[in-house]
């Protein structure tokens, strides 16, 4: 079977979204999603245009005067790269919150759609509706 990069990030994101609609393993939402927010962004980047990722870089930049990229990439993907390496022992327990989950699966609908140029599926509209509705002031 031969699948594109894009294809298989969507698929990612659809199983991760059923996942986490069904209350399903945060543990599993984090790694689909990640491993297709990163697919995703990379994608994007060869475009010469502007992810995800950076975008919350510039937003930190905006919000703190700037701080390095080694510091926010820590914060907004510890949880991703935690579950997929075994470097810290620090990192041998870990706790998986459905707050993660949603983060990372946010970010992957968000390149998605950036990367197709809108073609969301409904369950990535499931993904921005449940954002709407955790996080109503937000959304006006």
């Amino acid at each position: 079977m031969l699948l594109h990069k894009a294809e298989i990030a969507r698929r990612q994101i659809e199983a991760a979204s059923e996942l986490f609609f069904s209350g399903g393993d945060f543990l599993a939402v984090v790694t689909l999603a990640g491993a297709a927010e990163e697919i995703l962004g990379k994608l994007i980047k060869r475009r010469g245009e502007t992810a995800m990722i950076d975008r919350l870089v510039e937003l930190d930049r905006q919000l703190t005067g700037g701080r390095s990229f080694k510091i926010v990439n820590k914060e907004i993907n510890g949880i991703r790269n935690a579950l997929k390496h075994a470097d810290d022992p620090n990192e041998d327990e870990l706790e998986i919150e459905a707050g993660s989950a949603i983060a990372m699966l946010s970010r992957a609908v968000v390149n998605y759609v950036l990367f197709t140029g809108g073609d969301a599926t409904p369950n990535m509209v499931r993904v921005y509706e449940h954002l709407k509705a955790i996080h109503p002031d937000a959304a006006s």
